[in-house]
């Protein structure tokens, strides 16, 4: 057991160097200043989505950009979504609503409506957001001054997640701890490996001339994680890709309950690991049941330690994801559970097929 230990020891030196990297490199969006005002395409998926898009319609309209269009895609929606969005929206001529029908054989729900999406849209520069978010006034001016300034075909952003239940405080900060411990962002755009990569469907901006001649979520068209894929996809035909944390700048609250956000995450938390069930597993193994190894072997000090760092991996990653420090720390063992729970599922989900998704079935 004396190695499992070791191993474990070494595990989390490397994601405290992990990130450490990635709070010393400040990796937020910036305020930026540019002269630069290209047309820009705000595109919002939307299936089932009545409960939310209102604000989301409402942070846009808001938005003193002078060259937008935004268009909303009704995904097949079996509630209000599309009454919500002509109610919000009369009036602004910037706002249009496209109605769709039911999914073609070989698409997934998202990849459709998206692929739909661009078609329509006319300008610069797409940016797809999802119908949950909510945006700042200058979100659009500092992503673009980035994307433009880096040279980027694509620009992603994790947001600020807003957590109002204990469900949510359990389960959702569990994402960004994996993530800010296992990859240095600022190598997604400095490292040309497809396998660094992270990106988040909540909030992707791309060069409309590249993505045009893509054509991404129609190349993709049957994956379920289609954010990721797309960005290993882009870095692999050597395009430039970047993704960063926000700032305030973008916030959203993903989920509304624990039940909601571990069948949501199950989703895609296979694909945090390159889509590899060993990884994970290999993951579960050290990072949460590392300390019994550590106990066991090791003398008291450096268990004593061991639970130290766990503890300042905590506040790191909290700090980064502009999420409450002392709450996580003291939830910590408790959203460490939450992913077993969240792993087991995926599993699950991978050897039965997955599940339906807002009320709707894969083709």
């Amino acid at each position: 057991m004396i190695v499992l230990a070791i191993v474990a020891w070494v595990f989390l030196l490397v994601r405290l160097g992990v990130v450490l990297s990635n709070l010393l490199g400040r990796q937020w969006l910036k305020d930026l200043s540019t002269d630069v005002m290209p047309a820009v395409s705000i595109l919002i998926p939307a299936r089932n989505e009545e409960k939310v898009i209102g604000r989301l319609l409402d942070s846009v309209a808001k938005l003193e950009y002078p060259a937008l269009e935004v268009i909303v895609y009704d995904d097949d929606s079996t509630d209000g979504t599309s009454r919500i969005v002509e109610d919000r929206t009369k009036g602004d001529t910037r706002f249009r609503l496209i109605r769709g029908g039911p999914l073609p054989e070989g698409w997934r729900g998202k990849n459709h409506a998206c692929h739909q999406l661009a078609m329509n849209a006319s300008g610069e520069y797409y940016l797809f957001l999802d119908a949950d978010v909510e945006i700042g006034p200058r979100l659009i001016q500092n992503a673009l001054a980035h994307l433009i300034g880096n040279h980027l075909q694509l620009f992603s952003i994790f947001p600020q997640q807003i957590m109002m239940t204990w469900g949510e405080r359990i389960t959702v900060p569990v994402m960004n701890h994996i993530l800010l411990t296992l990859l240095p962002l600022a190598l997604i755009k400095n490292d040309r490996r497809a396998s660094l990569s992270a990106a988040n469907g909540q909030f992707m901006l791309f060069d409309s001339a590249i993505y045009r001649h893509h054509w991404f979520h129609e190349q993709l068209k049957d994956q379920v994680v289609e954010d990721i894929r797309i960005m290993r996809y882009m870095k692999e035909k050597g395009l430039r890709v970047h993704t960063l944390l926000s700032d305030g700048q973008i916030r959203c609250r993903m989920y509304g309950n624990f039940n909601e956000a571990i069948r949501g995450f199950s989703r895609n938390v296979i694909d945090y690991f390159g889509g590899n069930i060993l990884a994970m597993i290999l993951y579960a193994v050290f990072s949460v049941f590392g300390f019994i190894f550590v106990f066991f072997s090791l003398p008291l000090w450096y268990f004593i330690f061991y639970l130290l760092i766990n503890a300042l991996l905590s506040v790191f990653v909290s700090w980064l994801s502009r999420q409450p420090v002392l709450l996580n720390l003291l939830l910590l063992p408790v959203q460490k559970i939450a992913f077993v729970m969240m792993g087991t599922r995926a599993i699950t989900n991978r050897i039965t097929g997955i599940p339906e998704w807002k009320g709707r079935k894969p083709n």
